[in-house]
């Protein structure tokens, strides 16, 4: 089955408040889709499924902050107290040393987004990194840490139908519904191919 991922339908897909979201999407876009290295002057892009689970990590931080009684109104309201409680979270978790890596990379990147540089020398405190074992209960451990890594929401064939049959063919109607563009919604309706002159019966495209 064809996917896309799409870093602004991850967004449109959290259970945070929508003025959160919104400024969240208007703090990553320009800025999720490539790094910047300060030392060479040069920006590496980011692959559309790495964009994804960026912004997947970084939400679900956000969400967890918020159910501990943390409510940050917007993204540019992180603070030191906020990344200490994450940190704890994480060290707890037991993950291993490659998820712990993967998950301190994007909340750098997420720390260089809102220019609070002061901040990674937090990010730079020892989260305890168990090593993957081979008997049965080291793997049971490793299973439940699995689980604590964020889905992330993909956008379907099938989604983008939903969508567009619900909005009654307007297409942009749909997109803003998905949280994302009419492109990415044409895209992911014609699986990655060419768009099909053809829409199933009774479907027409409203722009």
């Amino acid at each position: 089955m064809y996917v896309l991922y799409d870093y602004r339908y991850v967004i449109a897909c959290s259970n945070l408040p929508s003025e959160f979201r919104r400024e969240f999407r208007r703090l990553a876009r320009g800025r999720v889709k490539s790094t910047f290295d300060r030392r060479t002057g040069t920006k590496t892009p980011v692959p559309d499924e790495t964009q994804c689970r960026r912004v997947a990590e970084l939400l679900a931080g956000f969400e967890a902050l918020r159910a501990s009684g943390y409510a940050p109104q917007t993204p540019l309201n992180f603070q030191g107290k906020h990344l200490r409680f994450l940190v704890a979270r994480w060290s707890a978790q037991r993950l291993t040393s490659e998820d712990a890596a993967e998950k301190l990379e994007h909340w750098h990147q997420f720390l260089l987004w809102i220019r609070r540089r002061a901040l990674l020398t937090l990010l730079i405190l020892p989260v305890p990194a168990r090593e993957a074992g081979v008997d049965e209960k080291d793997e049971r451990i490793r299973g439940s840490a699995a689980c604590m890594r964020p889905d992330i929401p993909v956008l379907t064939s099938d989604k983008a139908m939903e969508a567009l049959t619900e909005h009654r063919g307007n297409l942009r109607k749909a997109a803003r519904a998905l949280g994302t563009t009419t492109h990415a919604v044409f895209q992911a309706l014609n699986e990655g191919r060419p768009p099909r002159k053809e829409l199933p019966p009774g479907l027409t495209i409203k722009n």
